[in-house]
């Protein structure tokens, strides 16, 4: 009986060990099992040390494909986090009233970031700068980066516009393979 129990502790002991590294790399509800061929594929390029930049229509499975490859980093024990581009941007933004500090810092130094849905923050001077030494940091860096977008890498270029939209384009181009994501959208099922 005591083993059983010892057993049984240890388990639940290792849940609780994989839902808070799932917590602390942005991974919550469906995300926290995702599961999908294309996530696993950019999981793939990260071991090689590519990203991946994901593009398509909504609901297509992009968030989902980087959430599997972010959990499959974080279950192996590594750090990889799952945020938008805009919240990144709010965090620091936060720093500025007193939040906590170092959420670029941390951004330019998990082993895998996903990126979701570059294109839909406001193109800034300030986005458009620090979206680009986060991208130029981590590509200096060797660390893998995946991007999720609803445009095309060159219609993205076009939104951030003149040498700032050219030079985020070029490194996201050198450090990841571009990844269509097409089909129905899975949402409105």
């Amino acid at each position: 009986m005591q083993a059983r129990t010892q057993t049984s502790e240890k388990v639940e002991a290792l849940h609780r060990i994989r839902a808070s590294r799932l917590r602390k790399a942005g991974l919550f509800g469906v995300y926290a099992e995702a599961d999908s061929p294309e996530g696993c594929a950019c999981f793939q390029r990260y071991a090689r040390g590519r990203g991946s930049y994901l593009w398509g229509t909504c609901g297509t499975g992009k968030t989902y494909a980087a959430a599997c490859a972010v959990r499959m980093v974080a279950l192996d024990g590594g750090r990889a986090k799952l945020m938008t581009a805009k919240a990144l941007l709010d965090g620091i933004k936060a720093e500025w009233d007193g939040g906590e500090r170092g959420t670029l810092e941390r951004a330019e130094r998990y082993d895998l970031l996903a990126l979701d849905d570059l294109g839909m923050e406001r193109p800034t001077d300030w986005a458009k700068e620090t979206i680009t030494r986060l991208i130029d940091t981590r590509t200096m860096r060797g660390l893998p980066t995946i991007i999720t977008s609803n445009y095309r890498l060159g219609q993205l270029r076009d939104i951030w516009g003149g040498v700032e939209g050219d030079r985020l384009a070029s490194r996201i181009m050198g450090a990841c393979e571009r990844v269509e994501m097409s089909g129905p959208d899975r949402r409105a099922r």
